[in-house]
This record gives structure tokens, C-alpha cells and sequence, in this order.
């Protein structure tokens, strides 16, 4: 790899707060403190409950075969404990759900956090036993509101999975 695209992805990293450079002393990368966690949790909080209700109307048999392959996927990581793993799937079932979601703007802002989002979701469940089963028992929830079509219910499941992450943080 050539010095541009490395110098470019380091900038990057920088210029969205995951690393510090220091002038002739190298590269830190910042871990996430309590607060930025919190943070993130927060906007999830605030966005994700409202995209569940606002997608429940729209969801068909195709999106439910989706998310049901992911929580298949992370039950199997679940019981080899791949924590890494398990998070990825868990995020992509996410993002497939903000993909329903007409809303540009609140996806890309989704989007944008989604590393931090990955980091916060890996700490949580890798430093905290039995929230990985946990974690698939609600998304079986809010898949079961979103089969049913309730968009209050879709939100409240999704705001419980959001609150028990955000309480353990």
C-alpha cells in the first residue's frame, strides 16, 4: 500500500475521533470513554425505537427471513462464544433495518456512528455474561412486533433492547 491511501485513512480515523497523532511520536488510538458511549446509546435511543415503529407497517415475510437468519447466526455464536462475530451480525441486522427506513438523513447520521455503535455493542457484550442471549431474546421481540405490524410495540421492544445495553454501560 502507498503512503497516500495510508496518510488519507489515518487523517480520517483522526478527523472522526478514533485516533490522536502526535508529531514525531506516532499514532494513539482512543479507546471510548463511559460518557461517549453513553452518548451514542442516547442517539440510538432517540432514533432507532422511532425507525422500528415507523418500518412495522412495511415489513414484509422477506425482511423477517432476514432478520431471522441474523439472530439463527448469532445464537450459533452465542454458543461458541465469538463475541466479535456475534456483534457483527448484530449490527448488520441493524443496518438492515435503518434500510427500510425511508429517512435519509436519520440513516446516515446511523451511519456515521456506526464503528462507535460496533465498539460500544463489543464491550458490552463481550465484558458481560449472558448478554449475548439476552441480546437474541430481543431481537426476537422486536422481530415478533415487526411481524405483527405494531409500530408501538416495534418501538417499545426496540427502546427495552436500546435501555438494557444503555444499563449495562
Amino acid at each position: 500500500m502507498g503512503k497516500a491511501p495510508t496518510t488519507d485513512a489515518v487523517k480520517r480515523l483522526e478527523a472522526e475521533n478514533f485516533v490522536d497523532v502526535i508529531p514525531h511520536q506516532g499514532i494513539v488510538v482512543k479507546e471510548l470513554s463511559v460518557q461517549e458511549m453513553q452518548q451514542i446509546n442516547e442517539t440510538r435511543f432517540v432514533l432507532e425505537p422511532y425507525i422500528a415503529g415507523k418500518v412495522a407497517h412495511i415489513f414484509t415475510d422477506e425482511d423477517a427471513k432476514k432478520l431471522r437468519a441474523y439472530i439463527e447466526r448469532m445464537k450459533a455464536c452465542a454458543e461458541s462464544l465469538d463475541h466479535y462475530e456475534f456483534i457483527v451480525q448484530d449490527h448488520r441486522m441493524h443496518m438492515d433495518l435503518y434500510s427500510l427506513f425511508e429517512n435519509k438523513c436519520m440513516i446516515e447520521i446511523l451511519e456515521n456512528l456506526r464503528e462507535r455503535i460496533f465498539t460500544v455493542g463489543y464491550t458490552i457484550v463481550a465484558l458481560r455474561e449472558g448478554r449475548m442471549q439476552t441480546t437474541i431474546a430481543e431481537h426476537q421481540a422486536i422481530l415478533d412486533a415487526l411481524m405483527k405490524k405494531d409500530p408501538a410495540m416495534a418501538a417499545e421492544k426496540m427502546r427495552v433492547h436500546l435501555m438494557n445495553g444503555w444499563n449495562l454501560i
